[in-house]
């Protein structure tokens, strides 16, 4: 999620909404950690790990950006710097504390109503100062200016930034513990983690000749993918697929057609938002004729999945992940509607 995303990306993103250019914020938001302080009540002196429910500030803790942060009392107030972030605070119920996001916080539908800090990238430090949080949770998009920026003005930011599923539960975990909300963190991490479980134990035995061969198409204009880094190709691993362009360095590479033949994908997957021409890159896979004879148009294998959904890394990743798996595994799975 990710700091495998370049500069090409980061100013293609800022360009999201309902546009054609939707696709690319997806990416920026394919943009672990620490234990917490234990009270007496929360002990029990026979457990080796005793669950902890509650934390003492002032906290110190680690980010997922490896910075050490120390929140000085339980924060109130809330700055979300991501959809991810909004999501994720919405999930956990704590939405009464938040009390600024981006413009891209589109979900939920009532995210839509919070006070606005402007874009993704493009952080308005003045709007963030005005509202004065006690805690900021920004991305790692955020680390080379608008963290320090925010930092120097007085305020508290937390870095939230997953590189692969785990990473995912961990930064739920984080935010939990920076807000003195562990059980309702706790209970949000256990009912992803039961919902991954069913699908990754269901494919862990697959032999590699029943691993489909996917295409993961990010864009059509040129044909860009998803490389070793991306978020989304440890996706399609956890889901017994394999992408084929896993290999490449680049987080999102782009590909030639020659290579789309070459590796003759049994499965097509493509990331598509909403508004006018989103589903541009969908239609390129369908329609372009030198591409008719790779398996998954043969079998009728083409997919498209929404970017918010497989774009984001929050609470709503563990929904990604089930799509995927019926994509790929249907006579597992059952097919996806």
């Amino acid at each position: 999620m990710l700091d495998d995303i370049n500069m090409k990306l980061n100013s293609k993103s800022a360009r999201l909404g309902t546009t054609v250019a939707g696709v690319f914020l997806s990416l920026v938001l394919l943009l672990g950690l620490v234990g917490g302080c234990k009270t007496a009540d929360d002990t029990n002196p026979d457990d080796e790990n005793p669950v902890v429910t509650e934390v003492t500030y002032p906290l110190t803790v680690t980010d997922q950006l490896g910075r050490i942060v120390t929140i000085l009392s339980e924060p109130q107030t809330i700055v979300s710097l991501s959809p991810s972030n909004t999501e994720t605070i919405y999930a956990m119920g704590l939405e009464d504390k938040l009390v600024g996001v981006t413009t891209y916080c589109n979900y939920p539908e009532a995210a839509k109503d919070k006070p606005k800090v402007g874009g993704f990238s493009n952080v308005d430090a003045e709007a963030v100062t005005a509202i004065g949080p006690d805690i900021i949770l920004a991305s790692n998009i955020h680390a080379s200016t608008v963290i320090p920026q925010l930092e120097q003005l007085g305020l508290t930011v937390i870095a939230i930034s997953p590189d692969n599923l785990e990473d995912v539960l961990a930064s739920i975990e984080l935010i939990g513990k920076c807000l003195n909300q562990v059980k309702k963190a706790n209970s949000l991490v256990d009912s992803m983690q039961t919902r991954i479980d069913a699908v990754t134990s269901k494919v862990k035995n697959l032999s590699e000749s029943q691993k489909p061969r996917v295409l993961y198409i990010v864009w059509h204009e040129p044909l860009m993918s998803v490389g070793s880094t991306a978020f989304i190709t440890g996706l399609i691993t956890a889901v017994g697929g394999v992408s084929i362009t896993a290999d490449s360095a680049e987080a999102y590479p782009t590909i030639g057609l020659e290579t789309v033949l070459g590796a003759n994908p049994q499965v097509v997957v493509v990331g598509t938002g909403m508004g006018s021409g989103a589903d541009a890159p969908l239609l390129f896979i369908q329609d372009e004729p030198r591409l008719a004879n790779i398996d998954a148009r043969i079998n009728g294998n083409i997919y498209s999945i929404n970017t918010d959904l497989i774009g984001r890394t929050g609470p709503r990743i563990v929904e990604a992940l089930e799509q995927l798996a019926k994509m790929l595994h249907p006579e597992i799975f059952g097919a996806i509607s």
